[in-house]
């Protein structure tokens, strides 16, 4: 570690953050600034969904929104888009996310604005890093 390397304690902090994730516990879905649903539609969407938020920016921080998203088996989210892109890595389990399974270590980059879906979590349920420049806005397609 160099002499100006600082290692933060809390996100309030500037500098280095290390996150013992193994330690952090999943919460239930938790909703961000940009949602557009109600409450009850959120909870509907989100039901068994839980989340470990490594960065939760404020709104205007210079910070990108990254999470763990785990969603219980066979969950299945609806076809979808979202204003910005996702780039999302498998860590456990099994997902469907374009119409192709992906197991542990698969990476996607979804570009905003480009509608898919459903993502759906295989019999074990589904683990996945999730990675945006901005929080999203998330539009539900009916599915044809």
């Amino acid at each position: 570690m160099h002499s100006n390397d600082k290692l933060c304690t809390t996100m309030a902090e500037r500098g280095i953050h290390l996150f013992d994730v193994e330690n952090m516990p999943f919460e239930p879905a938790k909703r961000r600034p940009t949602t557009t649903v109600t409450d009850e539609e959120h909870r509907a969407q989100s039901a068994g969904v839980e989340h470990k938020w490594l960065i939760f920016p404020e709104p205007g921080a210079d910070r990108p929104p990254v999470v763990i998203v785990k969603f219980p088996p066979n969950y299945r989210f609806p076809q979808h888009w979202h204003s910005e892109g996702e780039f999302i890595v498998v860590l456990e389990g099994t997902m469907t996310i374009g119409g192709h399974e992906a197991g542990p270590g698969a990476m996607a980059w979804t570009d905003a604005n480009t509608v898919y879906g459903a993502e759906a979590a295989g019999p074990d349920g589904v683990e996945f890093l999730l990675f945006r420049r901005a929080f999203a806005t998330t539009t539900l397609v009916e599915e044809q």
